[in-house]
């Protein structure tokens, strides 16, 4: 959970660190006060740098949407190592969450996600909100986006208003898109339990499914209908 309002000493202006994290190749970046709901593990870490890159085109009549692209974890590690670089020469702690789709790879560092997840950094950044089927939703590129995060002591200021409500409205092409009729149409606010909006085990299943199918643990019908960040 973010932390919405902020005290005005002690804290730093991130203008410096987000033109050189935009100069290490991130094409969307946004920092943002995590400090309510942070797991005891990683107390003292409350403020949070969201690093997104965008996926490349891909033909919306694809039977599956790829959202596993090694070039974008490649580059993620690449701009995370800069930003840890930095904050260390600077004195201060921090700690490298990969991409979501690094969770595949036998990583230690893949036990954390279950601790803070990307979608927490980016809406307390202000870079989107939770849409109906649970996905990161930036205004500009939709759900066509990876993501990765780097936590740290280091007390930047909040780079945009956090988004506490989802801004899907009356849309729900991504409810009827999906194949498994897993996606419940809740709109989301802060501190909603994911399972109220998605039926994890029936998602799971058609995943499965796909794989005997089509040879792909994967399906992205709701990334691919979100009519946000481009015409369907």
């Amino acid at each position: 959970m973010c932390q919405l309002e902020h005290l005005a000493q002690d804290k730093l202006d991130p203008a410096s660190l987000l033109k050189k994290i935009k100069d290490w190749g991130c094409e969307i970046v946004g920092i943002g006060d995590v400090s309510n709901g942070l797991p005891p593990d990683l107390k003292g870490l409350s403020t949070a740098i969201s690093l997104a890159l965008i996926h490349p085109e891909q033909q919306v009549e694809d039977q599956i949407y790829e959202y596993r692209f090694l070039e974008i974890e490649r580059k993620f590690e690449y701009i995370q190592k800069k930003i840890s670089k930095q904050l260390r020469d600077d004195g201060w702690r921090f700690l490298e969450i990969p991409t979501d789709t690094s969770k595949q790879r036998d990583r230690l560092i893949s036990r954390i996600h279950p601790l803070f997840p990307h979608k927490t950094a980016a809406t307390c950044a202000g870079l989107g909100w939770i849409g109906k089927s649970g996905l990161l939703i930036n205004p500009d590129h939709g759900p066509r986006l990876s993501w990765a995060t780097v936590l740290t002591n280091a007390p930047y200021w909040a780079t945009g208003k956090p988004y506490i409500h989802g801004q899907c409205g009356h849309c729900n092409a991504c409810v009827r898109a999906c194949p498994a009729g897993a996606i419940s149409g809740k709109e989301w606010s802060r501190g909603t339990n994911y399972e109220t909006m998605i039926d994890i085990v029936s998602c799971a299943q058609q995943l499965e499914n796909n794989r005997i199918t089509i040879g792909e643990l994967a399906c992205g019908n709701c990334i691919k209908i979100c009519w946000r960040g481009h015409d369907i």
